[in-house]
C-alpha cells in the first residue's frame, strides 16, 4: 500500500487556519517523515531497501542472486541503550513538605498512589519500549488519559512518526497544540488534536478521507473541554519526551543517524565475503570451445551443475581450436585487510554510540575488577545515560504529578499541590557487592547517610517496607535469644 504522506502534513499544517499561520506545507517536512520510517526499517533490519537504492549490484535478478547479509547492529544498538537506561524498575519518591505527621503522611499517601498508578499501566514495559523509539526516531510523546470504565490514569506512548506538536514561537517548550495523525487506510487518516483554549484543555477527534480533499469523514469526538463537571484540565496531558536535543529543537536525534553508513558498509562487506566464500567453496567451471553437449537420449542438452556454475565461452579465431575444461578459482589474499577493516568499523560504531562491546575475553575479567574499574568501562555508557535522563526525569516527574490532577477533576481526590515527586531510575551496572556494602557501611557509621538512601541507592524498591520487615526480624531473634526454650513468663 502507497501512502502519501503529503496529506499527513497537510492536515497538521494548514496554511491558513482561522488567520493564524502555523506553517506552510513543505518537501522538508515530508523528507522529514521519510527519514523516521527509514529510521524505523532500520530497526527492523531492512537495510538492504536502501542499500540496494545506492549499490545496484547488491540488487537481487532473475540472473544474478547476490548475498544478502543485513546483521541487524540498529536493534542491538538502541535496545542496549534502552535497556541500560530503564531494565530497572523506576522508584517514586515523595519528600513530605514538613517533619509534621500529616505531612509525613500526605506524602506516603500520595507516594502509595503513584506506585498504584504506575503497577497498574505497566510502566516497566512502556518506558522500556518508550526508550527504543525515542533512540529510534529521535524522540516519542507521552499521552495521559483517564478512563472512565477502568476508573484509573491511563499512559500511553506514542510512536515520534504520529505526534505533530506546535509550540510558542518565542517559547519552544509551550505547547499550544499537538496533533496526532496517522493513516487507518490508505483512504481514511485520523487525527486527535489536543489544543489550549484560554486556560482549558480541548480535544477533538475525527478520520478524513484522502479522496474527497481531506474532508471530515467520520466525528468520534467533536471539540470538547477535557474534564468532569465545572472541574476542567488546565493543562494539554502530552509530554514530548526528545533524545539528545540542541537548543530549539522539540524532537532531538536518532541514535541511528550516524551509525547507518557504518552499518551499510558492515553489511556490503559480510555480503561480499559471502559471496567470496561461495566463490571458493564452489569455484566456476569453465568450458572453453566445447562442442554442444548432449544427454543419454541424445538430445542437446545445457550443462548443469550444483551448485557451482557453468561458463561457456567460445574463441573468435579460425584454425584448429583447442577445446579446454578447467575451473575458475581465487586464493582470497585479502582475508587479513578484510577482518582489520571489519574490526576498525565495528569499533567506531560501539564508539559513536557508547554501548560497551562485551566478549568472553571481557566477561572472564569482571570478577576480578574492582567497582571503580567497573565504572570506568562502563563510563561511556553512564554518561550518555545520565545525559538522556536529565531530559526524561523531569518530564516523568511532571506526567506522574499530573495524573494527581486529573484525578482531582475526575474524581473525588486531594493532594497537596506543592507535593514534590521525584523519579530515581537505577543503571545495571555490575557491581563489586562487597565493596558497595562496605561503603554503605562506612558512610552509616560516620552519619553521612540514611539507611533509606543506601536503600535506594541498592535499587530497593520500597526502603519504608523493607526496613519494617528487618526490625521485624530483629525483634523476633532478640524474642527467641532471651527465651530459648519458649517459656511462659
Amino acid at each position: 500500500m502507497q501512502l502519501d504522506l503529503r496529506n499527513l502534513i497537510k492536515l497538521v499544517y494548514p496554511e491558513e487556519t482561522d488567520n493564524k499561520a502555523y506553517s506552510v506545507f513543505t518537501d522538508a517536512q515530508v523528507e522529514q517523515l521519510n527519514e523516521l520510517i527509514k529510521y524505523a526499517d532500520y530497526y527492523e533490519n531492512k537495510a538492504f531497501k536502501y542499500i540496494e537504492k545506492d549499490y545496484p549490484e547488491y540488487k537481487k535478478t532473475s540472473e544474478r542472486v547476490p548475498s544478502q547479509v543485513p546483521i541487524n547492529y540498529s536493534r542491538y544498538i538502541v535496545n542496549k541503550l534502552a535497556d541500560f537506561q530503564f531494565e530497572k524498575s523506576v522508584d517514586i519518591s515523595v519528600s513530605p513538605q514538613s517533619d509534621s505527621k500529616k505531612s509525613k503522611a500526605e506524602a506516603k499517601k500520595i507516594e502509595e498512589d503513584l506506585y498504584d498508578i504506575h503497577q497498574k499501566n505497566g510502566m516497566d514495559l512502556k518506558l522500556q519500549q518508550a526508550a527504543k523509539e525515542c533512540n529510534t526516531s529521535g524522540g516519542m510523546a507521552f499521552k495521559m488519559k483517564y478512563d472512565p470504565v477502568s476508573k484509573m490514569v491511563r499512559f500511553l506512548p506514542r510512536p515520534r512518526i504520529e505526534c505533530f506538536p506546535i509550540t510558542d514561537f518565542d517559547d519552544y517548550e509551550k505547547l499550544e497544540k499537538v496533533h496526532f495523525v496517522a493513516f487507518k487506510s490508505e483512504e481514511i487518516i485520523w487525527k486527535q488534536t489536543y489544543e489550549m483554549i484560554g486556560d482549558k484543555c480541548q480535544v477533538s477527534e475525527a478520520t478524513y478521507n484522502v479522496i474527497n480533499n481531506l474532508q471530515v469523514e467520520e466525528w468520534i469526538q467533536k471539540p470538547t473541554f477535557l474534564g468532569n463537571g465545572n472541574k476542567f484540565l488546565d493543562f494539554i496531558p502530552v509530554y514530548i519526551i526528545p533524545n539528545n536535543p540542541c537548543v530549539g529543537m522539540v524532537w532531538g536525534y536518532s541514535e541511528l543517524e550516524d551509525l547507518i553508513p557504518i552499518i551499510e558498509e558492515l553489511d556490503r562487506k559480510y555480503s561480499d565475503s559471502s559471496d567470496a566464500l561461495r566463490f571458493e567453496m564452489f569455484a566456476i567451471t569453465i568450458m572453453l570451445n566445447m562442442k554442444q553437449l548432449s544427454d543419454a537420449k541424445g538430445k542437446n542438452s545445457k550443462p548443469k551443475t550444483k551448485p557451482g556454475a557453468v561458463w561457456e565461452l567460445f574463441s573468435a579465431g579460425t584454425g584448429d581450436i583447442k577445446s579446454d575444461l578447467f575451473k575458475l578459482e581465487s586464493s582470497f589474499n585479502y582475508r587479513e585487510t578484510l577482518k582489520n577493516h571489519i574490526d576498525n568499523l565495528r569499533n567506531a560504531m560501539f564508539e559513536l554510540s557508547s554501548v560497551i562491546q562485551i566478549n568472553p575475553e571481557i566477561v572472564s575479567k569482571l570478577g576480578n575488577l574492582s567497582g571503580v574499574a567497573l565504572k570506568l568501562m562502563f563510563a561511556s555508557m553512564i554518561s550518555k545515560t545520565n545525559t538522556k535522563n536529565t531530559v526524561w526525569k523531569p518530564k516523568l516527574e511532571q506526567m506522574y504529578k499530573d495524573s494527581l490532577k486529573m484525578r482531582a477533576v475526575y474524581e473525588p481526590y486531594s493532594y497537596p499541590e506543592e507535593a514534590d515527586v521525584e523519579i530515581i531510575t537505577h543503571m545495571p551496572i555490575p557491581l563489586n557487592e562487597k565493596e558497595e556494602i562496605e561503603i554503605a557501611t562506612a558512610k552509616l557509621a560516620a552519619g553521612l547517610t540514611s539507611v533509606r538512601a543506601e536503600m535506594d541507592n541498592l535499587g530497593v524498591e520500597d526502603p519504608e517496607k523493607m526496613m519494617a520487615e528487618i526490625l521485624a526480624e530483629q525483634k523476633q531473634s532478640e524474642a527467641i535469644y532471651n527465651n530459648p526454650y519458649n517459656e511462659e513468663e
